[in-house]
């Protein structure tokens, strides 16, 4: 297995380098405006290399007939979101073609085999859940590094479980996304990313994260799983709730993040913030873990800490717009 892991780097080193190029010579970068966290051309679309990877994936390794389920989504909203990188598409094409993909790993999953109006109403939320957090992710792919960091952080979370708690996935499919995101990394986590994600590369890491902890969810029945997602939730959702008391469009681009507060108003290095968001998800990934094996009330400590480090961000983000509505007044 270790050689066939080894040859999907190469290759994927290989694929991303060209695709750098390509992008290069037909000018697929992201130009920067005012609500950009970086001053110079940047190429986007990096994060193709995720997508490369589930078909390097299926070429080695031995894959189940639900996985095919999983590979026509993530092949339906990568593609979308790579048409959007180059032309701007419109919100409800992306909405159905999203709806669509993930009714394929639902099916995959048996989530339509329900019984009462209650299980319908379930899957109502999980299709909000989904679709609302597949674009948080994707609006959270804002400065170099934060998005290889979180995909990081996120899948050797879920393969450590898949390991050592519950097999739910294959490990392999894991690795190879690894393999991957690292691979972008090397590309994105610098001072001077030569590349960006891109829709492409956020939307399909993703779309895999909610599919494995789906999975996960599933198989545990336990909402703590659920923990993998909390830094993004956080940033993303709240920030959401805050634009919509403002009164303001929030599918519109902005720059009201926590993490863009702190990169853009407060001039914070691109790669302490990603690395700040990193740790604290691997803490919150840590605790996830210690909690899954120990007799406790899951529910109570899931609680606990949400709570906790809600009120963390609260306090962290009040005090930055305290402090800058100051500077401003000054």
């Amino acid at each position: 297995m270790m050689i066939y892991h080894i040859i999907i780097f190469c290759t994927l080193f290989v694929l991303e380098t060209i695709y750098i190029k390509v992008a290069r010579i037909k000018n697929i970068k992201d130009d920067p405006n005012h609500r950009s966290a970086h001053s110079t051309p940047i190429i986007r679309g990096g994060g193709i290399v995720v997508f490369f990877s589930v078909f390097l994936y299926l070429f080695f390794f031995n894959a189940d007939a639900n996985f095919l389920y999983f590979l026509s989504g993530i092949v339906l909203v990568s593609v979308i979101s790579f048409v959007d990188d180059l032309i701007m598409l419109s919100s409800k094409v992306r909405l159905i073609v999203h709806f669509i993909a993930f009714s394929l790993i639902f099916y995959s999953l048996e989530l339509f085999n329900f019984s009462s109006a209650l299980e319908m109403a379930v899957l109502l939320i999980v299709y909000l859940f989904s679709i609302g957090f597949l674009n948080i992710y994707n609006f959270m792919d804002g400065i170099n590094g934060i998005t290889f960091l979180n995909g990081l952080a996120s899948y050797s979370t879920l393969l450590y479980l898949n390991e050592y708690y519950l097999q739910f996935t294959d490990s392999n499919l894991l690795i190879v996304l690894i393999l991957a995101i690292v691979v972008f990394g090397f590309f994105n986590f610098r001072k001077n990313a030569i590349c960006f994600a891109g829709d492409i590369g956020s939307i399909a890491i993703g779309f895999s994260l909610i599919y494995f902890v789906l999975k996960l969810y599933l198989d545990t029945k336990n909402l703590l799983v659920l923990l993998v997602f909390l830094v993004y939730l956080l940033d993303g959702g709240l920030t959401i709730i805050e634009r919509a008391y403002r009164k303001e469009d929030v599918f519109q681009a902005h720059k009201r993040h926590l993490y863009q507060l702190a990169v853009n108003d407060f001039k914070i290095g691109h790669l302490k913030i990603a690395s700040i968001y990193f740790v604290l998800q691997l803490v919150i990934n840590v605790l996830l873990i210690i909690v899954l094996q120990i007799t406790i009330n899951k529910l109570l400590a899931l609680t606990f800490i949400v709570i906790s480090f809600t009120m963390l961000y609260v306090v962290i983000k009040y005090k930055l717009i305290k402090q800058l509505n100051k500077t401003h007044e000054n």
